[in-house]
């Protein structure tokens, strides 16, 4: 046998190895192409509050992995606006600058971007064609960026081409395929998830402050006139003759605590709005549990005594002093013994305690009353939630607002309650 003659098998067995290389190499690009998904995926939807803000970081994070050029417009009823241009050379990122800022779509067009506008598809371009003199501004705008192939791919939202990203090459020799043009689309995909999600938070924040310059105006318009109609009731109580007095202070003090309750209303919507933008401020300065309590309970024992009901209050000695906004404490106790009034039994007591309890101070206000069923625990603390059958519980603010005032100190509400055996409501709050 000829030594120089190769095996039988040994052509076979090289085309195997070149095979198996080129698969390893195909397993290698998929898994690197997987985790640059998983990558700007997480990085779009890590804190994206605007949609422009989301828009130049997509363009930031595809360059240069994905194109040499990176533009991403804006769709705006007849016309694209460009909103991010990213090259990864920054020598060459100025030369955005001579691109047009918005390109119109109205009119029928064949190819560029606002072809992917009006059909949604993309567009892959390997190699241009020769400049045309009908050829789209933006298409124009490419070749002066000296691109040698490109990308236009739609972000869709809710059926609708929201945004356009171009990928382009320039310097690189490279040339797009169907392969780059399936992951641009993957990636078109979930940037569009993370654009809604910019776009339902503006619209969420858009709504939130308009509910509370409408809070704002309204409260301001209506506090004026209630402030002077309490005065005018203060000064009409003291011109009632002295044979009607008793009959008039009575109808006064109703007409007042009316009012009051309107002011508070009032200040419960706004609190509200505060709360629910996140926009709650405190004025944090030291005083003793003790004296907030007082000042809460203070104003209460008229409304105890008419119904024949005491406010015990049981503090635990030498509690520390927590880091807290004193007078939203107070307004918290202040909710929650008024609640426990309201609800409790003729001749009873409600009792507030307080004692050390882990980092802080925990505060309970107990009451005799009814109870509270299982299933209308879970909702008491929510917004504007009442029982179906149950019109005694007011507006349903109080005690979201309570929540809302304790949280913003870093504590937390909660409550513990039977039916037919009372309520007990606790909050604590951190020292």
């Amino acid at each position: 046998m000829d030594a120089t003659q190769p095996l039988s098998g040994a052509p076979d067995a090289a085309a195997q190895a070149a095979a198996d290389l080129d698969a390893r190499a195909q397993l290698e690009e998929t898994q690197r192409r997987i985790a640059f998904l998983y990558e700007v995926t997480g990085a779009l939807f890590e804190d994206a509050r605007g949609h422009r803000a989301t828009l130049g970081k997509l363009a930031r994070l595809v360059v240069p992995h994905l194109a040499d050029w990176c533009l991403v417009h804006l769709v705006r009823d007849d016309q694209a606006e460009r909103v991010a241009a990213e090259h990864w050379n920054p020598d060459l990122a100025p030369l955005s600058s001579t691109l047009p800022r918005t390109v119109p779509l109205a009119g029928p067009a064949a190819q560029g971007l606002a072809a992917v506008v009006a059909s949604g598809r993309a567009e892959l371009v390997p190699d241009p064609p020769p400049t045309h003199p009908a050829e789209p501004a933006d298409l124009a705008a490419l070749r002066r960026l000296r691109a040698r192939s490109w990308m236009i791919v739609p972000l869709r939202v809710r059926g609708r081409t929201r945004a356009v990203m171009t990928l382009a090459f320039a310097e690189s020799t490279r040339r797009y395929t169907g392969h780059d043009l399936a992951l641009a689309e993957d990636l078109a995909a979930r940037a569009a998830m993370a654009l809604e999600n910019a776009l339902l938070f503006e619209e969420v924040e858009r709504a939130v402050r308009a509910r509370e310059d409408t809070l704002s105006i309204v409260s301001h318009d209506l506090k004026n006139p209630m402030s002077a109609l309490l005065l005018g009731i203060q000064r009409l109580a003291r011109l009632v003759d002295e044979p009607r007095r008793p009959q008039g202070d009575a109808l006064l003090a109703k007409l007042e605590r009316t009012v009051r309750g309107m002011n508070r209303l009032i200040e419960g919507l706004l609190d509200l709005a505060r709360i629910e933008a996140g926009r709650l401020q405190l004025d944090r300065r030291p005083e003793p549990p003790a004296a907030v309590v007082a000042r809460a309970t203070e104003p209460l024992e008229a409304l105890a005594a008419e119904r024949r009901q005491r406010i015990a209050v049981r503090l635990a000695p030498d509690l520390p002093v927590p880091a807290w906004d004193p007078d939203r404490m107070a307004q918290v106790i202040a909710n929650l013994v008024g609640n426990a009034l309201k609800f409790g039994p003729d001749g009873e007591e409600v009792v507030i305690t307080a004692e050390r309890h882990g980092g802080g101070v925990r505060f309970g206000v107990v009451d005799r009353g009814p109870g509270i069923a299982p299933e209308i625990r879970e909702h008491l603390f929510d917004r504007y939630w009442q029982p179906a059958a149950d019109q005694k519980r007011g507006h349903g603010l109080g005690l979201f607002i309570v929540r809302g005032i304790v949280e913003a100190h870093g504590g937390q509400a909660w409550v513990e309650s039977e039916p037919g055996r009372g309520a007990a409501f606790y909050f604590v709050i951190p020292t």
